[in-house]
């Protein structure tokens, strides 16, 4: 096959980073009207800087026009490899500024929502420090599902996640943070909530009749095996859409104690001898980091007790 003329050199410069910067921006506002805003110039503008970087690389990145933005086979290929070009040049700088004492730069960190109202999860306490220990270090927050946090860990998006310790991949690295108490609770006027304020002992044969709240991705086996007996009334994927359909009365569901404090209306414990359960929550980051010094001074912190 004949090579291209205009193939890619290898060769890189500072105009390049910047208009792969743009690419990047245009890919996550989802076209070039949207990024408008972001990169602060016109769509025109926007355009040009993307037919520039075509022609840098000789590739054809994207589709642009009236009927829209859509990215190209080659353009999805260079996009991850943009990140992580991107990427390593963050860790890069954060690394040569660890070895002169002047930590700067930025720590991506995911985590399962209604995390950080949990007083046992050292995350908020960890920032606070870490900012009078590195004030030129950013520190960015996402929430998601495990799988999202994980998954955004492993291809290089999240520096840091904060998930259920629940299996384990073989590329990254582990410890342990703190246990999440895990409740099952019914809401409004669910029959089991109108029987609880009336006194009345339930039976783990009387709970199992009422539908239950599943999660629409891959849970513990322990929290798998407490809901196997229960009908599937619903499925969510955050915590936030598990207390709402609790609070309509309508479904069973398990969520953390903690969440408790948020909920509107009057809301019950079923069975605590028989349904609660401690959640291990850990740390998790790419085994190829660990030379990372603000990722790893961040952890020092975040992995010591310490009082919210």
């Amino acid at each position: 096959m004949a090579r291209r003329k205009n193939a890619f050199s290898g060769n890189l410069s500072d105009v390049d980073l910047r208009l792969m910067r743009v690419f990047k921006t245009v890919i996550e506002c989802g076209g070039l009207s949207a990024a408008q805003t972001e990169l602060g110039v016109g769509r025109s503008t926007i355009s040009r800087q993307l037919s520039d970087l075509e022609a840098r690389l000789g590739l054809r990145l994207c589709h642009r026009g009236r009927s829209g933005f859509s990215l190209t086979q080659q353009g999805r290929q260079t996009v991850e490899y943009i990140d992580q070009l991107l990427q390593s040049i963050e860790d890069f700088k954060s690394n040569m500024a660890g070895i002169s004492n002047r930590l700067v730069g930025k720590i991506e960190i995911g985590m399962i929502d209604y995390t950080v109202s949990d007083t046992a999860n050292p995350l908020v306490g960890a920032i606070r420090q870490f900012k009078e220990l590195a004030p030129g270090v950013t520190v960015n927050l996402m929430s998601g599902t495990p799988n999202e946090v994980e998954r955004g860990v492993i291809d290089g998006h999240l520096h840091l996640g904060i998930v259920p310790d629940y299996h384990r991949h073989a590329s990254l690295r582990y410890t342990h943070l703190y246990d999440e108490t895990v409740g099952l609770y019914c809401g409004g006027d669910h029959p089991l909530a109108l029987a609880i304020a009336d006194g009345m002992a339930l039976t783990e044969k009387e709970v199992y009749k009422h539908a239950l709240v599943y999660r629409s991705y891959h849970e513990s086996d322990k929290l798998r095996d407490k809901k196997q007996r229960f009908p599937m009334g619903s499925s969510a994927y955050q915590t936030e859409a598990v207390l709402a359909l609790v609070q309509s009365g309508v479904y069973l569901g398990f969520f953390p104690s903690h969440c408790l404090h948020s909920m509107a209306g009057k809301n019950h414990e079923i069975l605590p001898e028989t349904f609660r359960y401690a959640s291990s929550i850990c740390a998790v980051w790419r085994a190829d980091r660990n030379q990372s010094i603000v990722l790893q001074d961040f952890l020092k912190l975040l992995c010591k007790k310490q009082k919210r």
